[in-house]
């Protein structure tokens, strides 16, 4: 089987360090075609015009359209992933999307953490993300992806997969061993397609996406100004239960932070790397993605390892108690089996979205400033030691 990779990039640095890396790795029986999409001198507006114009230059049947920040661990996954398009029921499929029931379905690495539930064969969704998507090459020609300048760089997946569904068809999620190694979250403009897509598919509102949820409106006492400024209060005071749980059984510092949005806070460097090991207790990425992978992160090195929950007591052992080390993935129930692991070293746990992580080493001693702001400091606790 043939694909077609494709991506529009801005950033040739990024693009040869993630996507380029990882299809030079590979040496399988998937024959490749590449096409890295120049837009550095802005030469395409939207990334519906460059992606469409790799598809015309496309020599394979299917074709892959992706980010420049993408590692893709497994082709051969890829290519079974696409041969789920022989079944035409499907007219676009990706590697993340959220179904009507809001659950994100599809296992991928985002930044440092492990998302999605597993989809090892295509899940209908509502929406995908843009950050992979596969199609037919002949369905993008009938059907170009949109170029209008509301979807310039947002949600045009999103909107593909609404006309998909509009027509009879499904869009679907599927496990495709990626990790999208992204360093910021750009929200230009995003309300706007959002907007842009619930307008013009209001039969299928509400509309899912990996960013919200498009024509939900909630009770108008959100809306209020103090509410929306004190808002955070209630998700904070339900996250510190779960810290007093995590200090309980291990009696180590706790702190409320996005690990995913926060990681670049932490202390490591090109000297001294951080070692992720992400914990992935549904299955559908370790199997395929779990082998350790060097990423940089704004120029510092990141090892990145996924693995089953019986496999973590091993793999923190062979660590050195200097290395600086972030896992990811852990419940309150794993907590203990780890304590013994954990006593002669210098941890600091954090909670999110219900899931705990810990840092280990040299950066759990000298935690950042932002985990010392009141909505990071748990209740009952005091401020992260520095």
């Amino acid at each position: 089987m043939g694909l077609t990779i494709a991506c529009v990039f801005n950033d040739p640095a990024v693009r040869r360090h993630c996507l380029d890396r990882s299809l030079e790795a590979y040496d399988g029986p998937v024959e490749v075609e590449y096409l890295p999409i120049d837009n550095t001198t802005h030469a395409f507006s939207t990334a519906g015009a460059a992606l469409n114009h790799a598809v015309r230059l496309a020599r394979h049947d299917v074709v892959v359209l992706v980010h420049q920040d993408v590692y893709l661990h497994d082709l051969d996954q890829l290519a079974a992933c696409a041969a789920w398009l022989e079944d035409e029921r499907w007219g676009i499929l990706g590697a993340n999307g959220v179904t009507a029931t809001r659950s994100s379905a599809g296992r991928l690495r985002d930044r440092v953490i492990l998302i999605g539930e597993p989809a090892p064969s295509p899940v209908p969704v509502d929406t995908l993300d843009e950050v992979l998507v596969i199609a037919r090459r002949d369905d993008l020609l009938a059907e170009p992806l949109s170029e209008d300048p509301e979807l310039a760089w947002h949600a045009y997946a999103v909107e593909y997969s609404l006309r998909v569904r509009a027509r009879g068809r499904l869009a679907g999620a599927v496990d495709t061993a990626i990790t999208h190694n992204s360093m910021s979250t750009n929200l230009a403009r995003l309300d706007e397609a959002h907007r842009h897509v619930g307008d013009r598919y209001p039969a299928l509102q509400p509309i899912h996406t990996s960013c919200g949820t498009v024509g939900a409106r909630g009770p108008d006492w959100r809306r209020l100004p103090l509410v929306r400024s004190h808002g955070w209060r209630r998700t904070w005071l339900r996250q510190s239960r779960l810290a007093a749980q995590v200090r309980a059984e291990l009696a180590i510092p706790v702190v409320l932070a996005d690990i995913a949005h926060e990681v670049d806070l932490v202390d490591w460097s090109s000297a001294h790397p951080l070692h992720l090991v992400n914990v992935d207790r549904v299955g559908g990425f370790a199997a395929r993605a779990g082998r350790p992978v060097v990423l940089e992160r704004d120029g510092r090195p990141v090892s990145m390892t996924a693995l089953q929950l019986p496999e973590l007591p091993v793999a923190l052992a062979s660590l050195d108690p200097a290395d600086r080390v972030l896992v990811t993935g852990l419940e309150v129930g794993d907590l203990a089996r780890l304590r013994p692991l954990l006593a002669d070293g210098d941890w600091l746990a954090g909670v999110q979205w219900g899931e705990v992580w810990l840092v280990g080493g040299p950066a759990a001693v000298r935690p950042p400033d932002e985990w010392s702001r009141p909505q990071a400091v748990p209740l009952g606790a005091g401020r992260a030691r520095r």
